[in-house]
């Protein structure tokens, strides 16, 4: 791809669906793509969705098959999200058991709308669930930069050093590894989670650390939903605002959408919770701004 298509695509980046599907489908409508051959795309556009796309909404099997043929025809991108990652992780080393694999894919009970969607087509779902494990962790291109949670510079770079992108078997086995340094870039960046060890959890053989999830970006223009619960800050480094911005969900956002950094922006302001599936139409090269979300 030259500079010239580069520059010329819109990315719109959309937030966590969590089974959403008829928001997901209004939204496409407002963003101006129409279906083509049962697949939804706009030319000149690409979607970004930053993951959840299942779980607590009444359709996730759809937003699966949609986004599934988004993706395979290109018209769309998409990282996995914590959610993504909690049902691979349960149910991965069952895929040669259709049995097993069901109940281990009912082990969260949100997913039992996933098991019933598929009850007369059971290995479809099991085609559904390899294809999430081939999608990235995060994306890192020119354009732009996508995570589920947190973008963290050196949790990214543990990641890339070690040759992890997708949720490979050699990735879920390096993230099973409860405190190697895989498990915490991930558990960072997908899961929004950072780790205390206080001294007196030293000698136990689980569950050695304090978890928390933390919030992460420069501004504090919106406010995270309280049905999250709370949320520690952090501070990291400040995102270079001459690298490509940074767009993220995870974190169920309230309020006007707004840009929390130079270029950093969530997309996440609680779909799940009854809010708005909310996007935002970033044009390569161009700063972010509020008036590029839409609702």
């Amino acid at each position: 791809m030259n500079n010239t298509q580069q520059t010329a695509i819109t990315y719109d980046v959309i937030g966590d669906v969590h089974g959403h599907h008829d928001k997901l489908t209004a939204l496409l409508k407002k963003l101006g793509y129409s279906k083509v051959e049962g697949t939804w795309c706009q030319p000149g556009h690409k979607t970004v969705f930053v993951g959840d796309l299942i779980d607590k909404g009444p359709k996730p099997a759809k937003v699966l098959e949609t986004v599934q043929k988004m993706v395979d025809a290109g018209s769309a991108m998409m990282v996995i999200g914590n959610h993504e990652l909690n049902w691979i992780q349960d149910a991965a080393d069952h895929t040669d058991d259709l049995l097993a694999f069901l109940d281990k894919t009912e082990n969260h009970p949100c997913r039992h709308k996933l098991v019933s969607a598929y009850k007369y087509e059971p290995d479809r779902l099991i085609e559904l669930f390899q294809w999430l494990r081939e999608q990235p962790i995060y994306i890192d291109h020119p354009d732009i930069r996508v995570v589920h949670a947190c973008w963290d510079e050196a949790a990214i770079a543990t990641l890339k050093n070690a040759g992890i992108e997708r949720l490979c078997h050699k990735a879920l086995a390096s993230y099973r590894d409860t405190y190697s340094g895989i498990y915490l870039a991930m558990d960072r960046v997908i899961a929004g989670c950072a780790h205390q060890f206080p001294s007196h959890l030293a000698d136990r053989p689980k569950f050695r650390s304090i978890r928390f999830r933390f919030q992460w970006w420069p501004e504090d223009k919106v406010a995270i939903n309280p049905i999250e619960g709370d949320v520690a800050r952090i501070n990291l480094p400040v995102p270079d605002a001459i690298k490509p911005p940074i767009f993220f969900g995870h974190y169920a956002l309230t309020g006007t959408p707004d840009t929390l950094g130079a270029n950093v922006a969530s997309v996440d302001y609680s779909a799940a919770y009854g809010g708005p599936l909310t996007a935002y139409q970033h044009r390569a090269g161009q700063p972010l701004k509020p008036e590029h979300f839409v609702t």
